[in-house]
């Protein structure tokens, strides 16, 4: 299993887990990281409508991994919302943006599943 671990020094604050996982559910990858850094990321997006099981609405609205183990099913989207984003990622966040458009592709070119968790 793949780990990119970025929450280590961080512990006592809101952890996201994004775990790629086999049609068997075993977990594949993980990146772990800080939740506040994630919606850093995510708020780079522009505003627009978006579809009740995409990232962006769940964002918006505190539902999907705020309630538990969240599946993404709309990874393409999200992939292609994550790298029209790329030049406007601050350099310190630029570890953190990498490592969810890693695991985001990986879970694409592999047809696997991809989750999030609030830890």
């Amino acid at each position: 299993m793949k780990i990119i671990n970025l929450y280590t020094g961080l512990e006592g604050y809101s952890e996201l887990v994004l775990k790629e996982k086999e049609n068997s559910n075993q977990i594949i990858f993980e990146v772990h990281l800080l939740d506040f850094h994630f919606n850093e990321i995510l708020s780079l997006i522009p505003l627009g409508q978006y579809h009740d099981e995409s990232v962006m609405y769940n964002f918006f609205k505190a539902e999907g991994w705020h309630d538990g183990d969240w599946e993404c099913k709309r990874k393409q989207e999200f992939y292609d919302q994550i790298v029209v984003v790329e030049a406007n990622v601050p350099q310190y966040l630029l570890d953190v943006y990498n490592a969810i458009k890693q695991i985001c592709f990986s879970s694409i070119q592999n047809g696997s599943k991809l989750f999030f968790e609030l830890e």
